[in-house]
């Protein structure tokens, strides 16, 4: 039986390892894992979802990441993760810097993951309200 290794269990640098699932040929025999490239752990069930798809899930093995086909995220969400000081940064493509972009820290990939998640959420929240208010200013000097 095969085993999951390191680009099963993590994403690389560039935020993409591959998917763990194993696959199964002819009489239950394994046949290795999917291997498709994969974003992140399988995301939590939808909030009303139906028996039989959630079963199906249920009936699914993932031990680690897994591809947007088996339950995992749809998209890349990082570009880069790295390693600074003792905790991982998580950053998009569009990184700066610190002061003007949106990046996650953590002490695991998945928490920098997602405190960039939220980190990015923050700043598009910031700048409605900045649209907003510039609206509101250019209507009062009309």
């Amino acid at each position: 039986m095969a085993r999951c290794l390191g680009h099963h269990e993590q994403l690389n640098e560039h935020g993409v390892g591959k998917c763990s699932v194993p696959m199964f040929c002819g009489m239950g025999t394994p046949a290795g894992f999917c291997d498709e490239d994969a974003y992140g752990k399988p995301l939590p069930p939808p909030k009303y979802e139906s028996l039989a798809r959630r079963e199906l899930r249920q009936s699914l093995y993932v031990p680690s990441l897994a591809c947007p086909g088996h339950g995992g995220p749809k998209q890349k969400v990082v570009d880069r993760i790295f390693k600074d000081g003792n905790q991982w940064c998580a950053v998009r493509h569009d990184f700066i810097n610190l002061m003007e972009s949106p990046a996650g820290f953590g002490d695991t990939q998945e928490q920098a993951i997602k405190a960039l998640c939220d980190a990015a959420q923050e700043q598009s929240k910031m700048s409605q309200s900045l649209k907003s208010l510039l609206a509101w200013a250019k209507e009062k000097v009309k």
